[in-house]
């Protein structure tokens, strides 16, 4: 994983960030959300989970605005028909944000819709795969030692979000309708993906590790994206850091 590397508008960016944030750079990004984003974050039971909902949003605004010169707070989103989110105006480009406890990932390509996911590795039950997984998957799974099988498994999960989110489908794209590899010696592909013959050789998987205990992926419909990561900390939100976007 290569990190703090330019991204052109050929290329996808993933931003990683912590969800852990001060308070001063908390309130500061709190400013940024819409009016639609702070009622849902003040709908949030647990402190942390509002807390996390506004340091990933305003991240993914203020990432933005640095991207596209434009004040964060000015940026208007919509969401599809299926609930995914994306920039309003025309020649934005595509976006995608996942998070995971203290972590978020925010993805930004220019050619075609993407979609990205991050996952803390935790244990697991079995019977979580059996209803999420697709019959070949399965079958790849169960012949992974038990020590692998974890490690598996969420290399098929966040390959499996990652598609689904680039679909931007939602729960209306059936979790049995596509198959990803995900044995630790298989490059990151698509497989099949119903309906679609041609998929496999359009799809561009890929996989990233940003912590010993998380595990990432993304996806898109189109091959040949070249992929930076890229560090983004609460901090840059503050007026006079050098992340500083708000104009």
């Amino acid at each position: 994983m290569t990190l703090d590397q330019p991204a052109s508008r050929c290329d996808v960016a993933i931003w990683l960030f912590s969800l852990q944030a001060p308070a001063p750079a908390r309130a500061m990004l709190a400013g940024l959300l819409s009016t639609d984003e702070r009622e849902r974050a003040a709908r949030f039971i647990h402190d942390r989970h509002r807390n996390r909902y506004i340091v990933a949003h305003g991240a993914m605004r203020c990432i933005l605005g640095e991207t596209l010169g434009r004040a964060p707070g000015n940026l208007v989103f919509a969401s599809n028909a299926w609930g995914k989110p994306e920039l309003t105006e025309a020649g934005a480009p595509f976006i995608n944000l996942s998070h995971t406890e203290n972590l978020g990932a925010f993805a930004i390509g220019w050619r075609c819709p993407i979609g990205v996911d991050v996952e803390q590795v935790r244990p697991v039950e079995q019977d979580v795969a059996r209803h999420s997984f697709s019959p070949a998957e399965l079958a790849e799974l169960s012949r992974l030692p038990q020590r692998d099988w974890l490690q598996g498994f969420y290399r098929c999960w966040t390959r499996k979000e990652a598609v689904i989110k680039a679909l931007g489908l939602g729960l209306a794209q059936p979790l049995d309708a596509f198959d990803v590899t995900l044995a630790p010696d298989a490059p990151p592909r698509l497989l099949r993906l119903a309906g679609h013959p041609e998929a496999p050789s359009q799809w561009q998987l890929a996989h990233f590790a940003p912590a010993d205990d998380i595990l990432g992926a993304f996806a898109a419909p189109l091959s040949g994206h070249e992929i930076s990561f890229r560090r983004w900390t609460p901090a840059d939100a503050l007026p006079g850091s050098s992340g500083w976007a708000a104009r």
